[in-house]
Order: structure tokens, then C-alpha cells, then sequence
């Protein structure tokens, strides 16, 4: 077909890229509303509880706590201030700042809350009835990620989506000019093809059929990819183990080996028709 090896690493490579980025927020959106059930559902609640209480005052607050319909009973959790003490010994590595400070650490009570439940109205009532409680001190929980979920993913989809644009213009510039070189350097020996009277078809079928194989080898890598991507994910929070979906993923991968043929595919046909319509003169 040619008398040099053109280098077509970066084509795959950037063609791959795209593919990575598509299938990896196709696959999050796909489960947009279990992610965001999952990560509302780890905002920490904070119960904060008056100093000097006996374990039946605190076991009594643990219940009614666990009584709650908002309440995910199997994430509640009593931290003295003895088990915080400790833990900022560990962190920090220092006690100067526990002895300038002791009364600080309190008797705390972590939970967390079903996602549905979890507003900033509904938080801001249950902080007034929990107040109410002459053993509570004060209720904490993380402002900044409530109700941020959605938006943060939706952002993120935008950004995805600007740039596998750029990123596909990028694949397909390298394409081109991969083609092109490949053509070039074999620009006598393909315009002799057509004198002796062979069709464009015969002529461009090795190029595309070329494109077409490095299509579905980038569609490989960032298959690859995106399964130990979701690996390492899954290994870091292992919770995201139970929204997997084979039949989601596999109709994916499947999307991917078909756009990255297609990617490569057209963008080597479009380069080997227009070589073909130029002129003799203009190869020289």
C-alpha cells in the first residue's frame, strides 16, 4: 500500500481520549440519580451534646435519633470527646492545642440521613426540634454539599461535553494529516493506479480499511481504560460497587468500538476522496 509507515500512535491515542471522556460521562449519567443518592447519603450530620452526660442521657438521644424516619440507623455513631481527643493526638501529633483548649471537644453523634430527606430546609427544621432537647448542644452537617450534587455533576457534563469537542477536532486534525503523509508519500504510485484504470474504491479500500482498524484499537484502549478506571473507583469507595450494570456498561463499550470506527473511519475516507479529486499538477 505504501512505500513508508506513517505513525498513526497519536491518532489512536487522541481518538481513544475522545472515546475515554464519552463513555466515562455517558456511564455517569446513566447513573446520575444513584450517584447522587450515594454521595448525598455520605454527608456527615454532626450532633453535638451537652458535656457531663451519663450513658443512659446518651443512650437515650442515640434512640430517639434512631427513632427518626430521616435517620440511616445503621450510620449512627457516638464519639466521646475522649475518642476525639485522641484522634486529633494522632492527626496533629501535638497535645498543646488540647490543653489550651479542652473544653472544646464535646460528646458528638455522627449520622447521616436518606437523600431524600436531605435539604437545607428540612436539615434547618430538625436542627430547631433536635435544639430543643435540653442535652443537645448544637447540630452540624455540611452546608456546601447539600443540594450541590446534581449541580456539580451537570457543570461537569458541560465541560465533558466542550471538550470531547475539542478533543474530537483535535483526532480528527491528527487523522488528516496522518493520512495525508501516507498519501503523499505514495502520491505517483496511486495516481499510476488510476491510469492503468483502477476505481477510487480499489485505491482508498486499504487507507479506510486502515482507519477503520485504528478506530476499533482506540476504541480497545479506552475500554480498557474506563475498567480500571471503575476499578480504582469501586476500590476507593466500594459503595459504587452496587450501581454497577453490566447490560448499561455493555451497551456502552458497544457505543464506543462503534463511534471510534466511525471517528476514524469517515475522517480517513473524507482525506483519501479529497487526495483523489486533486489534480496532477498539484502534487508536485
Amino acid at each position: 500500500m505504501s512505500r513508508t509507515r506513517p505513525t498513526y500512535f497519536y491518532a489512536i491515542l487522541s481518538v481513544a481520549l475522545v472515546l475515554f471522556i464519552v463513555g466515562f460521562f455517558t456511564l455517569s449519567t446513566m447513573h446520575a440519580r444513584k450517584l447522587a443518592t450515594l454521595f448525598k447519603e455520605k454527608v456527615d450530620i454532626w450532633l453535638e451534646l451537652k458535656p457531663d452526660l451519663g450513658q443512659e442521657e446518651i443512650a437515650r438521644i442515640v434512640g430517639n435519633i434512631r427513632q427518626k424516619p430521616f435517620v440511616k440507623p445503621e450510620t449512627i455513631t457516638f464519639i466521646s470527646s475522649e475518642q476525639a481527643a485522641a484522634s486529633m493526638r494522632e492527626d496533629l501529633g501535638d497535645e498543646s492545642m488540647l490543653e489550651d483548649a479542652p473544653d472544646l471537644l464535646r460528646d458528638v453523634i455522627r449520622f447521616n440521613v436518606r437523600a431524600e430527606y436531605l435539604n437545607d430546609e428540612n436539615l434547618q427544621q430538625w436542627r430547631e426540634e433536635l435544639r430543643q432537647d435540653t442535652l443537645v448542644s448544637e447540630l452540624y452537617y455540611e452546608a456546601s454539599n447539600i443540594g450541590n450534587v446534581g449541580k456539580n455533576m451537570q457543570n461537569m457534563g458541560l465541560i465533558a461535553l466542550c471538550l470531547v469537542f475539542l478533543l474530537i477536532f483535535a483526532a480528527v486534525t491528527l487523522i488528516h494529516n496522518t493520512i495525508r503523509l501516507a498519501l503523499y508519500s505514495n502520491r505517483f504510485v496511486i495516481k499510476n493506479q488510476e491510469l492503468v484504470g483502477a476505481s477510487w474504491a480499489f485505491i482508498s479500500k486499504p487507507y479506510i480499511q486502515r482507519g477503520v482498524l485504528n478506530g476499533l484499537w482506540s476504541a480497545l484502549l479506552s475500554i480498557g481504560a474506563l475498567i480500571l478506571v471503575f476499578e480504582w473507583i469501586e476500590k476507593q469507595v466500594p459503595e459504587i460497587e452496587q450501581l454497577r450494570d453490566l447490560d448499561s456498561m455493555l451497551m456502552v463499550f458497544t457505543g464506543i468500538i462503534l463511534l471510534g470506527v466511525l471517528i476514524s473511519g469517515l475522517s480517513t475516507w473524507f482525506v483519501v476522496n479529497k487526495f483523489l479529486r486533486m489534480r496532477i499538477d498539484d502534487l508536485y
